[in-house]
Order: structure tokens, then C-alpha cells, then sequence
């Protein structure tokens, strides 16, 4: 199963079928954005995956497959960090190749709503996500 098919609505999960997706979610995106972090070409997306979503490598390994499909829409994608460990543990890290890219991914990926969470996205500083620091 499609890990952004769940997130974009096409498919709801039973525990959140109930729930109806806000028609409205995509507006307040541009309040991540003016964040501390200028922009940047480094999206980090919170409230998506659990530690469990982690555990299992072939799960894992589904999950950078479906966030690389999902998120290349966007623009050109140079890595996915996803760290299973750590300070970073359960953000999913997106590298564009441009802060047009990274701006398009966080308009288009903020608010939405994943099993249950409402998704941030955020720009990510470029010098800690090259030195592997994936804290706040």
C-alpha cells in the first residue's frame, strides 16, 4: 500500500475513516514556512511515520520508495534521509536541488493529514543536515 496514498485521502485508514479531511488543510502551509529557517533546499516532514513504522527494513525500504515517487513530483530529489535512530528519528528528510523545489514540497505536503497527524513541513538547515545533525 502506497505510504502517501493514505495521506492524500485516496485511501483512509479504518481507525480514521470517519473523519473527514479538512477541504480547506492546504491553506495554512505558509505558516511553517516562516519559520526561523530561511529557505533552503532541505524539506524535513514531521507527524508522518512512527518508531514502528521504522522497525521492519522491508517496510522501511517501502517507505523511501513511496516518499522518492511522492515527493520527486515536486521537483528534482537528490536524497531521502530518513533516520531510524536518534534525534531525527521518524522525520523523513528531503534534499531538492532547489529552494524552488523544497518551497513546491512544503506547499504541497504541509497540512495534510496522515493517519490521523497533520503533516509539517519545514525548511531544514543545509550545514546540519550535511554534518548528519537531524535535531530541532
Amino acid at each position: 500500500v502506497c505510504l502517501f496514498r493514505f495521506m492524500s485521502g485516496e485511501l483512509q485508514l479504518q481507525n480514521v475513516a470517519t473523519q473527514a479531511p479538512a477541504a480547506a488543510a492546504p491553506a495554512p502551509v505558509a505558516a511553517p514556512t516562516i519559520a526561523t529557517q530561511p529557505p533552503t533546499s532541505i524539506v524535513s516532514l514531521k507527524q508522518m511515520l512512527t518508531a514502528q513504522d521504522l522497525e521492519d527494513d522491508t517496510e522501511y525500504n517501502d517507505i523511501l520508495e513511496d516518499t522518492r515517487d511522492e515527493c520527486s513530483s515536486f521537483g528534482t530529489l537528490k536524497n531521502i534521509v530518513i533516520p531510524r535512530t536518534g534525534p531525527g528519528a521518524t522525520k523523513i528528510f528531503l534534499e531538492y536541488l532547489s529552494n524552488e523545489d523544497a518551497e513546491r514540497a512544503i506547499s504541497g505536503l504541509g497540512g495534510r493529514t496522515f493517519d490521523g497527524r497533520k503533516v509539517e513541513a519545514v525548511y531544514f538547515d543545509p550545514v546540519k543536515f550535511a554534518n548528519q545533525d537531524y535535531s530541532d
